[in-house]
């Protein structure tokens, strides 16, 4: 009887053990789903993340070229002299639709905006990789920023004072434009040289107009640096997440 017990427990022992391996295997198994799932989705995560960045590189490229031309063309309108002929007023008008022109940066970071609003930012497991992130976010901010104060002084110092002393767009068929829904130039024989040249050699020794021009070439070259860093970034945040990919 004693014998027959002993068998019994060990048998029931063994069972047990047995049912114990099996449920840790299972669960062993099903975190190895969850861990392959979740890692799915990250990498999902990190290649959308490669291609919004992909993009920001020509978007940003293109601001660069913006601000260091506008930084040019403004301190080329502080270098001109007194209009006299028609090509003066002609080289003037144009410099003033490049400059006066209101270009914003939109930053192409909808998969980062995603991570956060979804709260899945957790996804992303390389910490360096999210401090990049959290980092470009911080520096989109502060280009933002820049932009809203150079256009608050544009406001004041550019537009306001040109629309008070001259008279402005001087080179566009207005009633053409507006019947064809396209720019269309006046003819040259059209524009009154005599009466515009005044209103803008008056126009360009006002001391809050210059101001103005000077502001904008600092507040351009100053944006086209922020876009300088923001272009390294970029650079050091895509080869992270091409070798995070590759770990894959």
């Amino acid at each position: 009887m004693e014998n027959k017990t002993s068998k019994y427990f060990k048998y029931a022992i063994g069972e047990i053990v047995l049912v114990v391996i099996g449920i840790l295997i299972a669960l062993q198994i099903n975190n190895w789903n969850e861990e392959r799932k979740t890692r799915r989705q990250e990498v999902k995560y990190l290649k959308n993340l490669h291609k919004d960045i992909s993009l920001e590189f020509v978007n940003n490229d293109s601001i660069i070229r913006y601000r260091a031309q506008t930084a040019k063309e403004a301190a080329n309108m502080l270098n001109l002299k007194e209009l006299k002929t028609e090509e003066d007023l002609l080289e003037l008008e144009k410099l003033i639709q490049k400059v006066f022109r209101r270009v914003n940066f939109i930053p192409t970071n909808n998969t980062y905006k995603e991570l956060l609003s979804s709260g899945n930012l957790n996804f992303i497991t390389n910490d360096t990789i999210k401090e990049y992130l959290l980092n470009l976010d911080k520096e989109y901010r502060e280009i933002a920023n820049v932009e809203y104060q150079m256009y608050r002084e544009y406001e004041e110092y550019l537009y306001n004072p040109a629309v008070r002393n001259s008279e402005i767009i001087n080179l566009f068929d207005l009633q053409k434009t507006a019947d064809k829904e396209v720019l269309m130039f006046k003819n040259p024989s059209e524009i009154n040289v005599e009466i515009i040249n005044p209103q803008y050699n008056k126009l360009l020794q006002i001391g809050e107009f210059k101001n103005g021009l000077k502001l904008s070439v600092m507040n351009n070259v100053s944006l086209k640096k922020f876009h300088d860093k923001l272009a390294l970034n970029l650079h050091k945040l895509i080869a992270l997440i091409e070798k995070e990919i590759e770990r894959n």
